[in-house]
């Protein structure tokens, strides 16, 4: 049970937090305008010794209607809710706002404490009772215990005390194995130990020393200390509040951000979403309607995209795409609040079915929504392999925990899509990738490689740089160019080499001028291996009136081709005379070791000039190495 976080839910002054202090000794309320106004501002936490000694949390929010952003805040993590109703006054609006919040999060289990029963006779009481009970009949707390207290003189706390030790073994416990995820509530400067951040622990552990990023933006941060209930640990677990000295900031920390270990969440402006307008709305959620989203501890802007209706009236539901305004840190099945914004009411929420979608469009309703409805009601093969949809990374763990599905499972539906040839390994041990979206990336780097060679008709290589940018473009992480590059090889026959690659099939077409000057600059460089003439010598040997241009295009189709070096910017050398040269260096090596300029000079008949242009070109490529006035050829053939 102390992995059970305690919420408390109600309308603005039935008495929350009279109610956590009579029951924990402590006031939740932390600013002095609280305390002056005698209304929560913003949500407050406490800890419930229970009478075997353990300590679960309280989070006590705000009942007026100007925090609800506050409240929501508070209680996305919470496990058990105490509806606190006054007595004299019984169900108000803010009771029932937060009673369709709490529905809209699923949160399922809950005592009703009637407050302030000091203050009305007997009969009062048993009326509202029955009132409260009409009330909620239709909501997840209709069959709850209901429990009458007085926080001011003490009467009923004791068995309220009891009656939520009863009722805590029902809640099922947080998930403590998977990868660590805290949304922040609170974040502020303790002098002499630095940030500190709070909140409600989702899943997973974190121990004092361990890495965790801080999402948006992806910022790393160490942990320095931790807090539960205000006393020092080594760890903390899911289900518990936390207080967390983080070192490493560089940016801020605030409300609404995530810490996470793990290592595929990444931040979102688009999610896949089924969407409940409540039953009580005050009218209907439309089509690119401007909203406030709640997700964990974030309030975030954006748009609700009906895909297939232009409206979605109280109490009906539809699959849709919510396009935000700024970043949010979402997970499949997370679950969300929708309130309109302005005036901010709350009108609906829903489920996350995909957290890093594609765009869809209306166009295309029926497949859209098609799209979206397997991946949230379809097999576990289906939701697997729409999971990896354009997403890379994914592994079996961080599958079985966004899906609630044992990892054995998971593997087996993997296991049977690589067999069907819907999905293939990744680069990295126990990844893989979707194959259509394989294919897509083939398409695209076919067509870049298509559209560079129309842009650039006289290259015969493309620069691998060239392909790997527009891959970072599409979001194409780095890790998984190669695997790309290998799948366009099999599908396009291609030449690699270590900085260029290019279709084997591809040639360059050159017009007959252009085929005669490529020649005739080719003859000249042969017919004087090591006395080539000069650019100028061969611009005026082209006779031509275009023989600047013919020469360049010349020049750039041979350094193509590979059939020259250019050995200095004003010095190009046929390259069968630049592999001969280099045969004849490694030839004086084996004869006499470390030779000296004039040897190669000497042994190639040519001059100082072209001979130490050569040996450089080599020491650049690494073949040979210079050492004071001699070189050693350190190629090993």
């Amino acid at each position: 049970m102390d992995d059970v976080i305690i919420g408390t839910a109600g309308h603005i002054d039935h008495g929350k937090t009279t109610l956590i202090k009579a029951l924990t000794g402590i006031d939740t309320d932390r600013f002095q305008e609280e305390k002056e106004r005698g209304i929560s501002i913003d949500i407050g936490f406490a800890p419930l010794v229970l009478s075997d000694g353990r300590r679960v949390g309280i989070v006590d929010v705000p009942g007026h209607e100007r925090f609800i952003r506050n409240m929501l805040a508070g209680v996305g993590g919470v496990d058990f809710i105490l509806l606190v109703v006054d007595a004299r006054e019984g169900v108000m609006p803010q009771t029932r706002e937060h009673l369709a919040i709490l529905s809209l999060l699923q949160v399922q289990r809950g005592l009703i404490v009637v407050t302030k029963v000091d203050l009305v006779d007997k009969e009062w009481l048993e009326f509202a009772h029955h009132e409260i009970r009409q009330e909620l009949k239709d909501s997840f707390l209709a069959k709850a215990p209901l429990v009458d207290v007085s926080s001011v003189t003490g009467e009923g706390i004791e068995n309220l005390k009891r009656t939520i030790e009863e009722w805590l073994p029902s809640v099922s416990p947080k998930n403590a194995t998977g990868s660590f995820r805290l949304p922040i509530d609170r974040a502020f400067v303790v002098q002499g130990i630095g940030t500190v951040v709070t909140g409600t622990i989702w899943r997973g552990r974190v121990r004092v020393g361990d890495t965790l990023t801080l999402l948006p933006p992806g910022e790393p941060l160490r942990v320095r200390g931790i807090q539960v209930h205000g006393v020092n640990q080594d760890t903390a677990s899911a289900g518990q509040r936390a207080a967390m000295a983080i070192a490493g900031l560089r940016g801020e920390v605030r409300r609404g951000m995530t810490l996470t270990g793990a290592m595929n969440l990444s931040p979102s402006r688009l999610l896949d979403a089924q969407i409940e307008v409540i039953k009580d709305a005050p009218r209907s959620l439309r089509h690119r309607e401007r909203i406030r989203l709640y997700l964990g501890t974030a309030e975030v802007l954006g748009r609700v995209l009906l895909l297939k209706e232009f409206e979605v009236n109280p109490g009906e539901s539809a699959v849709a795409q919510v396009l935000l305004e700024t970043d949010a840190v979402a997970e499949l099945r997370d679950r969300f609040v929708i309130r309109t914004y302005s005036p901010m009411r709350t009108i609906a929420g829903g489920v996350v079915i995909d957290p890093q979608p594609k765009r869809l469009y209306r166009r295309n309703k029926t497949s859209s929504v098609e799209a979206i409805r397997k991946k949230a009601q379809g097999t576990l093969s289906e939701r697997v392999l729409a999971a990896y949809a354009g997403a890379l990374g994914l592994t079996v763990r961080h599958l079985s925990e966004q899906m609630g599905e044992a990892e054995a499972d998971v593997r087996r539906a993997l296991d049977a899509l690589v067999e069907q040839g819907e999905l293939v390994a990744g680069v990295r041990e126990g990844e893989w990738i979707a194959a259509q979206t394989l294919r897509d990336w083939t398409s695209r780097a076919f067509a870049v490689m298509t559209e560079y060679y129309r842009k650039n008709p006289y290259d015969l290589w493309l620069p691998r740089s060239v392909l790997r940018a527009d891959l970072r473009t599409a979001g194409i992480d780095a890790t998984w160019h190669e695997e790309l590059l290998a799948r366009v090889a099999t599908e396009w026959p291609l030449v690699q080499e270590t900085d260029r690659l290019r279709f084997a099939a591809r040639a360059i077409s050159l017009t007959g001028e252009e085929r005669q000057a490529h020649e005739r600059v080719l003859a000249a460089l042969l017919a004087h291996p090591y006395a080539p003439p000069s650019p100028e010598e061969l611009e005026r040997a082209l006779g031509t009136k275009d023989r600047g241009r013919l020469l360049k295009t010349s020049l750039h189709v041979l350094q193509q081709e590979d059939l020259v070096v250019m050995l200095q910017p004003d010095l190009i050398m046929a390259r069968q005379a630049v592999q001969t040269a280099a045969e004849t260096a490694k030839s004086l090596f084996r004869e006499k070791g470390a030779f000296s300029l004039a040897d190669f000079r000497d042994r190639l008949a040519t001059s100082r000039k072209y001979a130490v242009a050569l040996l450089e070109y080599f020491d650049r490529q690494k073949w040979t190495r210079r050492s004071g006035e001699v070189r050693e050829w350190i190629i090993k053939s």
